[in-house]
């Protein structure tokens, strides 16, 4: 689109690894001779981690690119894969082929059979494994069980494990030892520094026939909001570039890289922690002699769901009763009015009676044994 305009034979900045575009810093360097070297001296384990976007994948392809005669090469991009799935994917992928159904055993043997043949033939066999901090506890277990398969002085499988920092978290889990023991070569990968995010910008302007587009001041605004991170690099260089046509700028200076970032209201890349990355990677390990399997963060993540969506039932139960009661308790809670009083009609006065004295002192006691034998004798 833009590439005539700033006399470009293509797009410099694109998002797909291209070993054609691969910069090497300082860091690039160490790491590349880093994995010339395991691959040279056929070293067991080889593990390159790195943030995301710092250039991993380029920096494989690149070697990949340049394998020898001698090297059998497969490559793994897919894994999230479970671990009874991983053996039939390296079947495919060395294109191993033969009827063993549902046969672990059968799958093995053709496996160790292929290592065997193709180091009968001098071939080096050497696996890739990309993003491999996606790989589940028991499926690195069943890679470090396949390492196992050697010959007296050297393995007769290659691994070379390239991920996320998650990666090394998983490694160090104890259940995992065995296989960290075997490592030979770890290598981190960093972003660029302020001046090799520049040499980079510019080595892939020169790459694809241009220069002189971005002023110093661009380029160190670029640093200032990726952060050296490759991949972002290449994703606002080429917003910038067609931003830069659509006005008809020849320069992009720092004021205009500001307006581009603006414009797109910014990075859509979210905020990933440490504790995040370490939380994902603490999936279920396996069964070790002393202890029983952890519970996956997943599984850990699905009850407190199921705990949430309890707990939203249970607080919708319990305003509907409110919502019932209230009226309830209003009216048992209002004070009664007092009753009108009665009109009792009085009743009508009686005319005095006046006994005489003698009437009222005389002794109304009921007559006893006594009084009535006195009275007897009296009358006879």
């Amino acid at each position: 689109m833009y590439e005539d305009f700033y006399g470009l034979k293509e797009r410099p900045f694109t998002l797909v690894p291209d070993p054609d575009y691969l910069f090497l810093g300082s860091q690039h360097k160490l790491a590349r001779a880093y994995l010339e070297y395991g691959i040279k001296e056929r070293l067991g384990f080889v593990v390159l981690t790195g943030e995301v976007g710092t250039g991993k994948t380029t920096l494989i392809k690149s070697l990949l690119r340049e394998k020898g005669a001698t090297q059998r090469l497969g490559v793994l991009y897919q894994t999230p894969v479970e671990a009874e799935d991983l053996l039939d994917l390296l079947l495919q992928e060395f294109q191993i082929r033969g009827h063993f159904g549902g046969n672990r055993a059968a799958r093995l043997g053709a496996f160790n059979q292929f290592l065997l043949s193709s180091h009968a033939r001098g071939e080096h066999v050497i696996l890739v494994v990309d993003e491999a901090q996606n790989l589940g506890s028991k499926a690195l277990e069943e890679l470090r069980l396949l390492s196992n398969l050697q010959t007296d002085k050297e393995p007769l499988l290659q691994l070379i494990l390239v991920g996320q920092p998650g990666l090394r978290q998983r490694l160090r889990h104890p259940a995992l030892r065995q296989l960290a023991q075997r490592v030979a070569i770890h290598y981190h990968l960093s972003p660029l520094d302020r001046d090799e995010t520049k040499e980079y910008i510019r080595f892939r302007l020169a790459r694809a026939g241009g220069s002189g587009i971005f002023t110093t001041s661009a380029l160190d605004k670029l640093y200032g909001f990726t952060q050296g991170v490759p991949r972002r690099i290449n994703a606002w260089c080429d917003l910038a570039l067609v931003a830069g046509f659509a006005e008809g700028r020849h320069e992009i200076d720092a004021e205009f890289v500001d307006l581009v970032i603006s414009a797109q209201g910014g990075s859509l890349e979210g905020v990933e922690t440490e504790e995040v990355s370490i939380a994902e990677d603490s999936a279920a390990l396996p069964e070790t002699a002393g202890g029983r399997v952890q519970a996956s963060y997943h599984d850990l993540s699905a009850a407190v769901q199921d705990l949430s969506g309890r707990l939203t039932r249970l607080e919708g139960l319990v305003l509907e009763i409110t919502s019932q009661m209230v009226p309830i308790m209003a009216k048992l809670s209002e004070k009664p009015s007092p009753p009108e009083p009665v009109q009792v009609p009085e009743a009508p006065r009686l005319p005095r009676t006046v006994f005489p004295e003698s009437e009222l002192n005389r002794d109304k006691s009921p007559q006893t044994r006594k009084s009535w034998w006195s009275r007897f004798w009296q009358s006879g």
